[in-house]
Parts: C-alpha cells; sequence; structure tokens
C-alpha cells in the first residue's frame, strides 16, 4: 500500500511538473509576445508558418536576429534601426522555449471550410476597360469628379488618367509618383496623395501635391512615409484646411496632423508614431461640434482608434477595438445599419502580403454595431478570403444598405472569381453574390457612385496584377485579358425604364 502511494505521489508531480512547464512557456510567450500588440494565439497559424516565417520575424525585431538587416536597402536601414532593441529583449533560453510553446499548441492546419456562393449578380452589368499599353494592371486609384462629368485612374507608373463617362480617355497627366488618393472639390483644384515609393520602404519621399488648371503640380507637404489616406479639414475652426495624413510607412510611418499656419506653411502633430496607419473617417463622434478621427491601425498593432477632438488640436485617444498581429486588417467604413440615427463600423481583414501567406478562416468582412455611446459590437461576419475593402449603399434602393467587397487576397486556386462579392441585404440576411468577370483581375481598388447618371450607385474596380500567391495559369490569363477596371453598371433604373 505504502508502495503504491508514493509512486501515485511521484507520478502526480511528474505530471504536475509537465503541466507547469507549459503553463510558464505560456506566460513566458504572453510576456514577451504581448508586449507591443496583443497576444497572437498559436492557434491562429499552422506550426510551419510560425516556424518559417513568422517566429524568424519576431526574432528579429526582439533583437535576437540581425541578419535580416542583410537584405534591407541601404536607404532604409537607419531608420529600421531606430525601431530595432540595441540588444536581445529576451535570452536565447526563454527564446527556445516561446518557440516550444507556438510548435506545441499550434495546429499543423488550419480548418479551412470551402466558402462556395452559388448565387450569380445579375443586379449589375459587368464591363472590362483597359487602359493604354503598359500602364495596363496597375490601378492604385479612381475618383469620380461629378461636377465636371469625369473619371480619374491612377496608375502605379504614376500616372493619371481622366476618362469621360464613357470611359474614353481625354487626358494623361504624368505624376512624379504612384498616387493613392484624390479629393476633389467645387471651384478647388485636386488635392492628391502621392506614395513617393509605393513597395514597402521607410524612406520619406512621398507628397500632398496640388493639380493646377495647367497640369502644373505644386507641393503641399512632403517628407510622407508612404502615405496611403488623407483628409482635408478644419480641426480648429480657424477657416483654414489642415490635413490628417496616414504615413503607412513599413517599419516605421505615423499617423500626423498638419496644422495650416498660413502662407502655406504646416506645423505637424503626431498622434500615432507607428507604421501601419491605413485608413481615416472624420465625423462629430461626440457632438461637441468638433471633427474626430476615426482610424484603422494595422501591420504589427492592429487596431481601431478614436480620437476625439477637444479643441486647440488636442484629443483624447479610445481604443475601441485591438486585434492579433496576423489579423489582416485592411479597412474601415461607417454607416448606419440599424436606422438608429447612429454610426456603425463596416470593418474588413485580409491582408495576407507579409508572414503568413496562408488562407485563414478568419478573414473576411464584419459589421460592429454602435451602442449610441461609441462602444461597438460585432453583429455581422462573412468569412471571405483576403477581404481588403469594402463600400456601403442602398444599392438596390430598397431602403437598406447593402455591401460590395473585394479581395486582394482571395481563393485563386478554388474561387478566383471571389475577388469581389456584393452583399444584397434582404430580410434573411446578407444574401452573397458573384460575377464570373470578377476573375478577370486582381482588385486593389473600389469605389461606387453613379458614372452614367441614371440614379443608381455603380461599382468600379481597380486591377494591380501582383504575382505573388497566384497560379500561373491565372496570370497568362490576365496578361492577355488586360483588364484594368471592371465597371459594374448598375441595371436597377434601367429595369425601372429611368
Amino acid at each position: 500500500m505504502k508502495i503504491f502511494f508514493f509512486a501515485l505521489i511521484i507520478g502526480s508531480i511528474s505530471i504536475l511538473s509537465c503541466e507547469n512547464q507549459h503553463q510558464k512557456d505560456e506566460r513566458l510567450a504572453k510576456q514577451y509576445c504581448g508586449s507591443c500588440h496583443i497576444f497572437p494565439e498559436p492557434t491562429l497559424l499552422n506550426k510551419k508558418t510560425w516556424e518559417k516565417k513568422v517566429l524568424p520575424e519576431m526574432a528579429f525585431r526582439m533583437g535576437l536576429d540581425n541578419s535580416p538587416m542583410n537584405t534591407i536597402s541601404f536607404e532604409d536601414q537607419a531608420a529600421i534601426l531606430m525601431v530595432l532593441p540595441d540588444g536581445p529583449m529576451i535570452s536565447q533560453e526563454d527564446w527556445e522555449r516561446i518557440k516550444k510553446y507556438y510548435n506545441d499548441t499550434a495546429p499543423d492546419s488550419l480548418i479551412i471550410n470551402d466558402q462556395k456562393v452559388t448565387d450569380t449578380l445579375i443586379q449589375f452589368e459587368a464591363k472590362p476597360i483597359r487602359l493604354p499599353v503598359g500602364q495596363h494592371q496597375v490601378v492604385t486609384l479612381i475618383a469620380q469628379d461629378s461636377a465636371k462629368d469625369r473619371v480619374y485612374v491612377g496608375t502605379r507608373q504614376g500616372r493619371l488618367y481622366e476618362f469621360n463617362h464613357n470611359f474614353e480617355v481625354t487626358d494623361s497627366i504624368k505624376l512624379p509618383s504612384a498616387p493613392s488618393k484624390l479629393i476633389l472639390r467645387d471651384n478647388a483644384d485636386p488635392t492628391i496623395l502621392l506614395m513617393g515609393i509605393m513597395d514597402p520602404n521607410e524612406q520619406a519621399v512621398g507628397s500632398i501635391a496640388m493639380l493646377r488648371k495647367d497640369r502644373t503640380m505644386s507641393n503641399e507637404i512632403d517628407s510622407l512615409q508612404r502615405p496611403v489616406d488623407f483628409e482635408r479639414v478644419d480641426f480648429n475652426n480657424d477657416k483654414a484646411d489642415d490635413y490628417i495624413i496616414c504615413n503607412f510607412g513599413n517599419y516605421t510611418g505615423s499617423l500626423a496632423l498638419y496644422k495650416a499656419l498660413g502662407n502655406g506653411e504646416f506645423q505637424k502633430h503626431t498622434l500615432s508614431n507607428v507604421s501601419g496607419a491605413r485608413r481615416i473617417i472624420i465625423k462629430d463622434f461626440d457632438g461637441n461640434g468638433l471633427p474626430d478621427i476615426l482610424t484603422l491601425m494595422t501591420q504589427g498593432d492592429e487596431r481601431i482608434l478614436l480620437f476625439y477632438n477637444q479643441g486647440d488640436f488636442q484629443f483624447r485617444l479610445t481604443t475601441l477595438f485591438r486585434f492579433s498581429a496576423v489579423q489582416g486588417s485592411s479597412y474601415i467604413d461607417i454607416a448606419d445599419f440599424n436606422n438608429d440615427g447612429k454610426s456603425d463600423i463596416i470593418y474588413t481583414n485580409g491582408d495576407n502580403a507579409d508572414y503568413s501567406a496562408i488562407l485563414k478562416p478568419y478573414h473576411g468582412v464584419h459589421i460592429f454595431l454602435n451602442s449610441g455611446t461609441n462602444e461597438f459590437k460585432e453583429s455581422w461576419f462573412y468569412p471571405m478570403h483576403g477581404a481588403s475593402q469594402a463600400r456601403v449603399a442602398d444599392f438596390d434602393q430598397d431602403g437598406d444598405l447593402d455591401i460590395g467587397a473585394i479581395s486582394f487576397f482571395p481563393d485563386f486556386k478554388n474561387h478566383p472569381d471571389q475577388g469581389f462579392i456584393y452583399f444584397e441585404n434582404t430580410p434573411q440576411g446578407f444574401k452573397p453574390q458573384i460575377t464570373r468577370m470578377a476573375n478577370k483581375g486582381r482588385w486593389m481598388t473600389m469605389e461606387a457612385f453613379d458614372y452614367d447618371h441614371d440614379g443608381d450607385k455603380d461599382i468600379l474596380l481597380g486591377s494591380l496584377t501582383f504575382a505573388n500567391l497566384v497560379p500561373q495559369d491565372l496570370m497568362t490569363q490576365w496578361r492577355a485579358d488586360q483588364v484594368s477596371i471592371l465597371v459594374l453598371r448598375n441595371k436597377l433604373n434601367n429595369a425601372k425604364g429611368l
């Protein structure tokens, strides 16, 4: 009996020791892997992706392995060194424990359900548009000038095309670099955001410029880091437009305000000094008469932030959502989905461009409903591989909001036509519909406006056919088709005889 009793104690101690070691490894991982962003659960990726892609990048950022610096351009190295630790943040022994924890806990593969869409999109008629030779399939911008009945299309090579409503080219303007946004206002020169270098980099060579009537350009603000979004807003009610800019960058970047001082001078105020600022929406969320800033931060520390304007360029920050570092946040917009007079948030996540380029079941389109006090809760999710952007409008004019969404990283092998999905708002919920024409490109940009002036909103998709993750036969098809823009012409008012 005593022998059995002691054997039982020894066995229990052994099991407890094993459990404690795993728990210790978990605490260690949460301590270090949750120090710069929310802790990424091992189950979010498979073992191979953790081991070969994500953990080596984590080791680099934690000062354990400087070899990746050998592959980084000399122009970017100084900026990256500024955000890396001076020495290792963790001992090699503890790092090996963290690696073991992820390897032991992560699944061999993620469970990916086949997301079939059986309904064909019949409300819209798809029409392919081709840009001139040398500029096709490199679209970075689409914008409408409704006052002049023009559509602008920008390209990666730094060309801005002007089309009439029949999509005939009426002008072509050479830009210093690829444009990412164009703001058009009545009786004002267009304001254009130029990325400088579109590929990942740290160099501050982007700018905001005014496009004059004689087609010359004058810089408003320069030394921007790969800017991807901006707004012109009078934040302090002094009758002068200030700027808010997403300096997306790569390892470094910022979300920055530029206060107008007069005489063309601006004073920079940094709201966030990390990379990944992707999207900004301006609205008075608290009703104090001053414009607030809703923004999406991507890259490592993925968040949806709300900066409440307190006046005199003072802002109070509230973090609405914080996501995993592998979430792949890509876009936000606002709309009132439940007709309560409050702005809800539509959010997409599907960025697969960096270290975990695998299909993920948690990529898709989300709706977060506003409680009425700017607290938000998820009310709807649709899994959509690589979801990158969404547009909301009452496309069928039945009194509720529908959704158009694009993906830059769809399941190219099995469902390349799911690069665009239209969600019709029905009494049974959002009904997904697709068009086979969506496999004609890789959709980077999307806009919704009434280009043909028949009273309903159309959808325009812009293609940027990077080859990563794309099967060779699909790339061959894209090169042959050379479709730069897919116009989805809304047939609603045609059907009504308008």
